[in-house]
């Protein structure tokens, strides 16, 4: 059920919307012949981070082609994948120790599993960036399976255990920075593991947590170059339309990414999951509660002391333990109506918050911008667009011949005749700026504006 309500929730219509123009980031990179022309562009286009998702992304391009059905169809499936992974991290993160001792049975287990994949596969948070032609699904994909490793490899050892741990977390951090979170929480994990099992080697849960801290250590080695480069990445991309989170945005991160209307009640599940599961799966039921709230206590921590990276797109991991949560407490409701009752309810009002979304539409009309400017050119003249990164979006939908017509935004040079204007990322001030410095409109659309001097 999850696998297929999660399958045609992430595939359908994927050609409905427009290109954003981060998405077009990605074409344009994964787009270039080559695969060293790849790795080049991915540096000016997404300095710091490796060409995991646009190398991926050049190989599905030469496949399926550059549409954005085709394009988006990548991150669907790694949507997908993401669904099975959330059922492989339950079934590790509830399967009993070394000793065997576990007051849930493995049909108790896979039931919570089954709880869960469900619950994600419906969600919107989870759906909506595997519709998005960009890297985070998976990045996501990469924690999932790197979390169920360490799981593993917390529990029962094994070398290659440890080896897969080292690539996944490279993989992940490498991906996008925000993973580097994933790291930080296990450490934070271990500490406890220590705390209870004792820091000399001397003890099997010791030695296979030493184990794990050298093995994300490796991961880190691996990093290291880039690594270096993370502070002047972040504070760059982070600058001047991201504001510092208010205090309460940890809290508001999961309400905002649920629903208003489904939120009560997946928090009021969570939290009688984390009260029943106290008694039943200790162990599980604590890491659950520690991944769901490190990365956006970690992210507050960031926005006030680097730059302001409070983004609900680098916290998706952390949306996997509520659910697991929900999960845990549907589970533990008496008798097997009730469960059906409450996962009818949850499944119901999140599917409910999709509905509410998809009733609105949120994509810019860049392409009828872009064709409106097109005539309103006259010969010998440009066009330009702002925000400046959105220079490829014109060049996806102009004619490969038209490429000519359009420039990017250069505050230094002499002004062009014609100017797109989209409306995100964009302070009100500098917007009212443009607007005076192109006075005359040429279309309003959706998300975006066409002036010319």
């Amino acid at each position: 059920m999850a696998l297929a309500a999660g399958g045609a929730l992430r595939f359908y219509n994927l050609g409905a919307l427009e290109l954003s123009p981060d998405e077009v980031t990605s074409w344009a990179a994964a787009s270039a012949p080559t695969v060293s022309e790849v790795i080049a562009r991915h540096r000016t286009l997404n300095p710091g981070e490796l060409a995991i998702h646009d190398l991926t992304l050049h190989g599905w391009i030469a496949l399926f082609g550059t549409s954005p059905a085709a394009m988006r169809a990548l991150s669907a499936a790694f949507g997908v994948v993401s669904i099975l992974l959330v059922y492989l991290v339950v079934c590790e993160l509830f399967a009993p120790g070394s000793k065997g001792e576990s007051a849930l049975t493995d049909d108790d287990i896979r039931t919570i599993a089954g709880l869960t994949a469900l619950v994600f596969a419906v969600n919107l948070v989870t759906i909506k960036y595997s519709r998005e032609a960009r890297m985070y699904p998976l990045l996501l994909s990469a924690i999932l399976a790197q979390v169920a490793l360490f799981l593993r490899a917390l529990r029962a050892g094994g070398l290659a255990n440890y080896a897969a741990v080292v690539l996944l977390t490279a993989i992940a951090i490498g991906s996008n920075y925000s993973a580097l979170a994933l790291p930080a929480t296990e450490g934070l994990w271990l500490l406890n593991v220590f705390a209870r099992a004792g820091w000399p080697t001397d003890n099997a849960n010791a030695r296979r947590g030493w184990a794990l801290v050298a093995a994300i250590a490796a991961a880190g080695l691996i990093l290291v170059p880039k690594l270096f480069s993370l502070p002047a990445v972040s504070a760059g991309n982070a600058g001047g339309w991201r504001k510092p989170p208010a205090w309460y945005a940890p809290f508001a991160l999961f309400n905002k990414a649920t629903g208003s209307f489904a939120f009560p009640i997946l928090a009021a599940l969570a939290i009688w999951g984390v009260v029943r599961g106290w008694r039943d799966a200790r162990d599980a039921a604590g890491f659950a509660l520690l991944w769901m709230w490190a990365p956006p206590l970690m992210m507050m921590v960031a926005s006030y002391t680097i730059a302001p990276v409070f983004v609900e797109r680098y916290a998706l991991s952390c949306f996997v333990p509520f659910f697991i949560l929900v999960a845990l407490g549907i589970f533990e409701l008496p008798g097997d109506l009730v469960r059906i009752g409450a996962l009818v309810v949850a499944v119901a009002f999140s599917v409910g918050h999709i509905v509410s979304y998809d009733r609105k539409p949120h994509d810019a009309q860049y392409r009828e911008a872009i064709a409106a400017a097109s005539s309103a050119l006259k010969p010998g003249e440009v066009m330009t667009i702002v925000p400046g990164y959105a220079i490829d979006v014109i060049r996806y939908y102009l004619p490969a011949d038209q490429f000519n017509r359009a420039v990017p935004y250069d505050a230094s040079a002499p002004p062009v005749a014609v100017l797109i204007l989209g409306d995100q990322n964009l302070a009100p001030s500098a917007a009212q700026s443009y607007r005076k410095e192109y006075p005359d409109l040429v279309t309003r659309l959706r998300g975006v504006t066409v002036l010319r001097r």
